[in-house]
């Protein structure tokens, strides 16, 4: 998989994951409104927004390593090492 590829599929996983988490706030919004507990109404989508944000979290310490990477590729390809002959 080439790293642009790896990147495409990350930010598709991060959009998922921001999907998640923006159900959660919704919910949790609206209990703080009503002034009930979100986590005691909704366990498992706390569960579920806390492992979304721990791996969107990774995911973003991945990603910037993926750019980094990306951008050196990039200037290696505008500009190659020349080739040193071992004659």
């Amino acid at each position: 998989m080439t790293t642009r590829e790896k990147i495409s599929a990350l930010e598709s996983r991060q959009l998922e994951l921001r999907a998640i988490m923006a159900d959660s706030d919704a919910h949790a919004s609206r209990c703080q409104k009503l002034g009930l507990s979100f986590a005691e109404n909704y366990p498992d989508e706390l569960d579920a927004y806390r492992k979304a944000n721990d791996e969107f979290n990774v995911h973003e310490t991945e990603l910037a390593e993926l750019y980094a990477q990306l951008k050196r590729e990039e200037e290696e390809e505008r500009h190659p090492e020349p080739e040193v002959s071992n004659e």
